[in-house]
């Protein structure tokens, strides 16, 4: 190589790197990078934000299809920065990688391996002006994603496991689905749809029965087994992602599925309509994580705190297919009539008190006993 076009080429590397350092000096406060799950973030509340803000702001949020997807991200972006940190890399600009959100959505099920694994670092409560005002009844949102003193997680939204069916199809049966043991009525033998989820479906029986969706010797239950092989009888298939088009059909008349996955069918409230049973569910909740290798900056905590402002926790709520934790502390009478009166993104509060989130450290002997029920059952034995 010329000596000029190797002095070209090393003041082209040194003005690259001034603009890096010039932009990380003087707007690191001044980009938000988010990952979320499809659909979770409504685009009138980035608007909002903004003129919250009252000043510019990149907001680059970046949405994934599934929350696996945003898990294994977290997995990636650890061995990124581990990489990066080996390879001696840290005192580039690029050290820490803008590739790597300041904030990332995780939903409950993966968050205790997200802690475990070192894929998460804790957060500031002390941020949040609008902490404080999130309820503890019925659900203890401050305490959730909390282990010992540290926090991992901001409560976003949640909801609930749920039964979605075909009004038309009750209506000519004279009755419409309100508890799990519906399931089981010679009516609707061969049009039920259930999650392909041991958890779910061996949950469902559970509370059908009287017991917790976390029992911990579901072997011990001597009706549970009978119970099951008999709701199969009933089914016309498994599925966790492919219910809704069979619904849409008339296959099927009757199906288990999230809260989210049925209030984002466009025939909800027309063709479809939805319960939280009688006897409770399992809720499902999502949270505002910050990646281990993450910058910490304030407009990451502002967001957070933005998304726990009573209007905008009921705009999340009517648009995002799931509700915001802080509508569960206002009054009904201060709601939407569109959300007071929705069954399903605000059930009635005794269902609620019933509910609880399907405990994923029940301890291994107990696991197994979940994994061998279903295995016995699939198995048609």
């Amino acid at each position: 190589m010329s000596v000029s076009r190797r002095s070209l080429l090393t003041g082209a590397i040194a003005l690259g790197v001034a603009q890096l350092l010039t932009g990380c000096q003087t707007a690191p406060d001044q980009r938000l990078l988010v990952k979320f799950l499809r659909d979770a973030v409504p685009p009138p509340m980035l608007g909002e934000f903004r003129r919250f803000l009252g000043r510019r702001v990149s907001l680059d949020f970046s949405p994934e299809p599934q929350l696996a997807d945003l898990f294994e991200a977290l997995v990636r972006w650890q061995h990124q920065e581990t990489e990066i940190s080996d390879n001696g890399w840290g005192w580039l600009p690029w050290g820490r990688s803008p590739q790597i959100p300041h904030l990332s959505l995780l939903g409950h099920s993966w968050l205790s391996r997200a802690i475990e694994a070192e894929l998460i670092q804790p957060l500031n409560s002390q941020a949040w002006q609008n902490w404080d005002n999130l309820p503890d009844d019925p659900i203890p949102w401050r305490d959730l994603a909390r282990q010992g003193d540290r926090l991992w997680g901001a409560p976003y939204r949640w909801g609930t496991t749920a039964i979605v069916y075909r009004k038309d199809k009750f209506a000519r049966l004279g009755w419409t689905p309100q508890d799990w043991s519906d399931l089981w009525r010679e009516e609707v033998r061969g049009r039920v749809a259930l999650l392909d989820s041991p958890r779910e479906v061996i949950g469902l029986t559970l509370k059908k029965l009287g017991y917790s969706y976390n029992h911990d010797s579901p072997q011990d239950v001597p009706e549970l087994l009978a119970e099951l092989q008999t709701l199969q009888q009933q089914l016309l298939f498994y599925s966790s992602t492919a219910f809704q088009q069979p619904l849409l059909r008339g296959d099927v008349w009757v199906a288990q599925g999230y809260s989210r996955d049925i209030l984002a069918i466009p025939q909800y409230g027309q063709q479809l309509a939805a319960v939280v049973p009688k006897s409770g569910t399992a809720l499902w909740a999502d949270y505002w994580v910050r990646p281990a290798g993450a910058t910490v900056q304030g407009l990451g905590d502002r967001w957070i705190d933005f998304c726990w402002q009573p209007r905008i926790a009921q705009q999340l709520s009517l648009l995002g297919f799931a509700a915001s934790p802080q509508v569960l502390g206002t009054a009904q009478a201060d709601l939407p009539e569109a959300l007071r009166k929705d069954p399903v993104l605000l059930p009635e509060g005794d269902r609620l008190q019933r509910s609880e989130f399907i405990d994923l450290d029940l301890g291994d002997a107990s696991l197994n006993q979940y994994r061998q029920i279903w295995q016995q059952l699939r198995r048609g034995e």
